[in-house]
């Protein structure tokens, strides 16, 4: 493999509440990486699984990231406030918030690094990078694709559609931080809605280079809805944003 090596610094933020049994394949992820340099801030939100055994298991192979910390809250406060947590921590220039279920393709951070670069010389206001996915099972194995859509900042008053994982300026997750830690269901979309509102606009990759994983209990309940229409014969692409909920308390 090929590593792509670039000055600026990447964060990876990884929000973990009682994940233990994917959050290794997740860290895999971030370590495969072909980009450089990258680091990695995992904060447990008082898991009372085997998740902190489970990351130190993983974090082995840490050296090959230029800093890797876990923060261990003593308590669940909610995926806000792990993310909250983590920026406070944080020291690149980019940023991924990656949910600890999830993973990424070898070349995710490479491809949307460079479309970002490529679409901030065309327009400057461009602050963060998303693609589609891959659904796939909670043994990994895959199901379908997930659709998000192009970029319209009219439409994220009405719908999720922006991923998780997109790769955005560290510069426009701050701006908008701290996040409300009263929100527990639509936790994305109410982080890019305030990202939206500080006049950062997106641009979609629709390509699918990070891996969804579906199982019953996914924050927003897609895995269940996705898994029950498979099982019923609904088979065929999913537009994500008919799935994803609205910012909720």
């Amino acid at each position: 493999m090929t590593l792509l090596t670039l000055p600026r610094l990447l964060t990876v933020i990884m929000p973990n509440f009682n994940y233990g049994r994917f959050i290794g394949h997740a860290i895999e992820s971030v370590i495969a990486q072909d980009y450089r340099p990258i680091e990695l801030i995992i904060v447990d939100d008082g898991s009372s699984d085997d998740s902190l055994e489970r990351i130190a298991e993983a974090l082995d192979r840490s050296h090959e990231l230029s800093r890797a910390e876990v923060v261990a809250m003593p308590e669940n406060r909610g995926k806000i406030a792990a993310m909250n947590r983590g920026l406070e921590l944080a020291k690149g220039d980019y940023c991924i918030i990656l949910d600890a279920d999830d993973f990424l393709s070898k070349s995710y951070v490479s491809r949307c690094v460079g479309e970002l670069i490529r679409a901030r010389e065309e327009d400057d206001s461009i602050g963060f990078v998303y693609t589609d996915c891959n659904l796939v099972s909670e043994h990994g194995d895959y199901l379908e694709r997930g659709r998000s859509t192009a970029f319209d900042p009219a439409l994220i008053e009405r719908y999720s559609f922006i991923p998780e994982p997109a790769l955005v300026l560290m510069e426009a997750v701050k701006q908008a931080a701290p996040y409300d830690e009263t929100i527990r269901k639509g936790t994305k979309h109410h982080k890019w809605r305030r990202i939206i509102d500080n006049g950062w606009m997106g641009r979609h990759i629709p390509e699918p280079l990070f891996y969804y994983r579906m199982h019953g209990g996914n924050l927003s309940g897609i895995g269940n809805r996705v898994l029950d229409e498979i099982r019923g014969g609904h088979e065929g692409e999913r537009i994500l944003s008919g799935y994803w909920p609205t910012q909720a308390r």
